[in-house]
């Protein structure tokens, strides 16, 4: 086996496993919260806790119930412990 061909060190075979996780719940969560009908909020992995960016016209209405609940319940199913949502994201999801 040539140099190129081998295998990636077992930390970066580890990293890239523990990505595509992260991958695979950050689409469940938006998946979860497409379905509630809220389209342009996205969810960052940051371990344990998912981090989302809505439009800050729609604040109000995800963080107030029963929308709310409903979020967590969405996001909670993904496999997160602990959802924030982020009060300094762009006014509009294309800024």
């Amino acid at each position: 086996m040539s140099h190129t061909d081998q295998a990636p060190p077992v930390d970066l075979a580890v990293d890239r496993a523990r990505d595509g996780e992260a991958a695979v719940q950050v689409e469940a969560a938006e998946s979860e919260l497409r379905r509630l009908g809220l389209e342009d909020l996205r969810v960052h992995h940051h371990g344990e806790l998912a981090r989302i960016e809505a439009p800050q016209a729609e604040l109000p209405v995800v963080a107030s119930e029963p929308l709310r609940g409903e979020v967590l319940r969405a996001v909670r199913s993904a496999g997160f412990r602990l959802v924030a949502l982020d009060l300094g994201a762009p006014a509009d999801p294309g800024t």
